[in-house]
């Protein structure tokens, strides 16, 4: 059928959406609705929730003028999409009868395929886009959970295979936590696609389709922060929004809520503190709707610093006090193993630093030289709360301090591979640049590496 002879429904307009996603990763609903469709994106959200509605002549006549600009790659993916060799809409066979076995609709194939083009090496130069955040969030609300759906070559998905991912995804965690680096993050990117995500297309029973997508999301989310770590944080980005998706078809709400504030955290780092704000807020309701007090703890501390970053005070402290309730809920909690393990030293880590904006110095320094003597073994840790103890210093006045605790930061910059760690030391010095008349400071600059004379971010 030619894009003209195209009837178009709610369903064939996902699918297009699915299609070209699949060719540019980071197209936002309201991007698709308004540049492609030529529609309202409130339109497009209404058909996602009304399946049912029938679209009438002009509609489609406007859709089907929007398939055929389209450029070609998108035009034979949707092809491929809305006619798969199995036939039909919902692309796949039946499964005899008796057996507990799960389909997936076609509309799930862009998310897959989306993850799929982030194999292509050209995709680690995606720019990271803040304004994508809101619409990621409403992306999730208000989608609908999938329904089963058979696999493509027959075989099936056991549980056996699903842990065989999870130990995979605690080896992988473990030496990202410890060493990380492109090696790592290379190693976790190939077993990601070329072995967990073809298990997406397989058949399995119900509870292990679970399960396996939101394993799989879980190695998405680790291999983000690694692009996160790396300062490719077009990638981080997107491996995120995917794993977001993957979780919503399977109904996982505690790990999506996880992974909005994966999405926040790194919006944060990167100085957008409105959008970090919006993303920690939906984390916080999905985590309490689906009683997940761990992943609430961090939801209510990404709130506080949002607030404390944007000169929020009064609503960074009161959501601070949020944050330690949940912490006492968490303490008689079961933790699934991805969950925040929380400890006193994780919470003053992401607290410390909360009340060095709101300019609490006293106590901020006071819980981050809790993490720095807590945390021997752990060097990013000790990096960031160095480097966060240089800040209240440089804030407080207190120049020679925070040299030597940027010195702290340069000693320990060799030992890990990470883009974040330049980040911290970077932040670290823009608070002393107003300090550079200062021996002690240019001795600093010098020996960091850092220009004396650069533009502050």
């Amino acid at each position: 059928m030619s894009p003209q002879e195209e009837v178009w429904t709610p369903a064939t307009v996902q699918l297009f959406q699915d299609a070209y996603r699949s060719v540019f990763p980071l197209t936002t609903d309201e991007k698709f609705a308004q540049d492609v469709l030529r529609v309202a994106t409130r339109t497009l959200y209404n058909w996602r929730k009304h399946p049912e509605t029938n679209m009438r002549s002009p509609v489609q006549r406007e859709l089907s003028r929007a398939l055929l600009a389209a450029p070609p790659e998108v035009i034979e993916r949707f092809r491929a999409m809305r006619y798969p060799p199995t036939g039909g809409l919902d692309g796949a066979q039946m499964p005899d009868a008796g057996q507990n076995l799960t389909v997936y609709p076609a509309a799930l194939d862009g998310a897959i395929a989306v993850l799929g083009s982030l194999a292509d090496p050209s995709a680690e130069h995606a720019n990271y886009r803040p304004g994508d955040l809101a619409a990621t969030v409403l992306d999730w609300l208000t989608s609908s959970i999938g329904q089963a759906a058979t696999g493509a070559d027959g075989t099936r998905v056991t549980a056996a295979n699903v842990a065989q991912i999870r130990t995979m995804i605690s080896a992988i965690d473990t030496i990202e936590r410890t060493v990380g680096g492109a090696e790592c993050r290379a190693t976790a990117r190939r077993y990601l696609h070329a072995v967990a995500l073809p298990m997406l297309h397989r058949e399995a029973e119900s509870q292990t389709r679970t399960d396996l997508f939101s394993a799989v999301a879980e190695l998405c989310e680790i291999v983000g922060w690694m692009y996160y770590d790396a300062g490719l944080h077009g990638m981080g980005q997107a491996y995120f929004t995917q794993a977001l998706r993957l979780t919503r078809e399977v109904g996982d709400d505690a790990l999506s809520a996880y992974l909005m504030t994966s999405i926040s955290h790194q919006a944060l780092h990167l100085g957008e503190a409105a959008a970090a704000l919006r993303a920690a807020k939906a984390a916080r309701m999905v985590a309490e709707s689906a009683s997940s007090p761990h992943v609430l703890v961090e939801a209510d501390l990404l709130v506080a610093r949002s607030h404390a970053a944007l000169g929020q005070g009064g609503d960074a402290t009161a959501a601070l006090q949020r944050a330690e309730h949940s912490y006492e809920r968490s303490e008689a909690a079961g933790a699934r193993a991805w969950e925040p393990q929380w400890d006193d030293v994780m919470f003053a880590s992401h607290a410390g630093t909360c009340w060095s904006d709101i300019g609490n110095f006293k106590e901020a320094r006071r819980l981050l030289s809790h993490v720095w003597d807590s945390s021997p073994d752990r060097p990013r840790r000790l990096i960031y709360s160095a480097a966060e103890l240089g800040i209240a210093a440089a804030r407080e006045g207190e120049v020679d301090l925070a040299c030597q605790h940027g010195q702290d930061v340069v000693s320990l910059r060799a030992t890990v591979d990470s883009g974040r760690t330049q980040q911290n030391l970077d932040r670290l010095a823009n608070e002393l640049r107003p300090y550079q008349a200062s021996g002690v400071v240019r001795d600093f600059f010098n020996s960091s590496g850092i220009n004396l004379k650069g533009a502050t971010k």
